[in-house]
């Protein structure tokens, strides 16, 4: 492969790697068959209760009193407020949350009056096909100002979609762009800049919309992705830069890199709802636009000739 070629490779795959970048070490997650729907949380000023990282996390904010989150057995397992964030090195579940060590006394782990945790008391029940809307609850109880509360919600399951349009789509498109290069072969060069334009700016999007919305612990990682946006500005400018059929062959090469990285986020055409920005429909328009352009640019560009 030519060395101009290995840039757009390198920028677009750089493009999943920060999505996946959080404390975890993990791509982002995407599509799930349930949403998490609160219903109850302490009554109390300055508390705040939210679901994160892609309804796996629990983010709990207690400004004024001291809140403390209650483990599977009961025991004291973190204390939340405005003198920080403490967890119970004696708690089995904070252990088992890795949280903490095994030990005794009250650790300090953070130092606002808000935290978020991995809380596997929010993990759905097991896939049911027949069974749409509320499946089942979740609570987890807390103490607050001495009185014992819940922080309570229900489990929804939201409907598989229907990926056979998705596929009759792209389908489509890279049938069009193939038929079109193989008529028309003074559009070629053209016809594969513009797809794998397209796939490229369809990736980019992609990754902020999908990114930004599964934010562990409530953190964008906004360095990852504006360092995401910056190699997909370069390779764009190198594109510009470029002309004639090594224009074409480097679109064509970019669209195949935006192709593969639009892979990781098939989910979201087997599952229903969609952990984005935007809505369900947006989503999997950017993802079947990233594959389908770029997978075009490629098979339009391997028809462009050097001369």
């Amino acid at each position: 492969m030519r060395t101009q070629f290995v840039l757009p490779l390198v920028a677009l795959v750089s493009l999943g790697a920060p999505a996946g970048a959080s404390a975890h070490a993990r791509s982002p997650t995407v599509a799930l068959d349930y949403r998490l729907v609160l219903a109850a949380a302490p009554p109390a000023l300055g508390v705040s209760v939210s679901i994160l990282d892609g309804d796996r996390d629990l983010r709990v904010t207690s400004r004024r009193t001291a809140l403390v989150v209650l483990g599977d057995l009961g025991e004291p397992m973190l204390r939340i407020g405005p003198g920080g964030v403490w967890v119970d090195r004696a708690s089995v579940t904070a252990q088992a949350a890795r949280l903490t060590t095994a030990g005794r006394g009250w650790s300090r782990v953070a130092s606002g009056s808000s935290f978020a945790w991995h809380e596997h008391r929010l993990t759905p029940p097991p896939y049911d096909a027949a069974r749409l809307g509320p499946v089942a609850r979740f609570r987890i109880p807390v103490v607050l100002g001495g009185r014992r509360f819940a922080i309570a919600g229900t489990f929804v399951r939201v409907r598989r979609p229907s990926i056979l349009p998705w596929l009759a789509a792209a389908g489509a498109v890279v049938a069009a762009a193939f038929a079109a290069a193989w008529l028309r072969p003074r559009l070629r060069r053209g016809e594969a800049t513009l797809l794998g334009v397209v796939a490229a700016l369809a990736a980019l999007a992609m990754l902020v919309v999908f990114g930004a919305a599964d934010a562990p612990n409530g953190r964008v990682q906004w360095v990852q992705l504006g360092l995401a946006a910056f190699l997909a500005a370069v390779a764009l400018g190198v594109l510009a830069r470029l002309g004639g059929a090594r224009r074409a062959h480097f679109a064509a090469v970019l669209g195949a890199a935006a192709a593969a990285v639009s892979l990781g986020s098939f989910g979201v055409f087997r599952h229903g709802a969609v952990i984005s920005l935007v809505s369900a429909a947006v989503s999997r328009t950017l993802v079947a636009a990233a594959f389908a352009a770029g997978v075009g640019a490629l098979a339009t560009g391997l028809f462009v000739e050097e001369r």
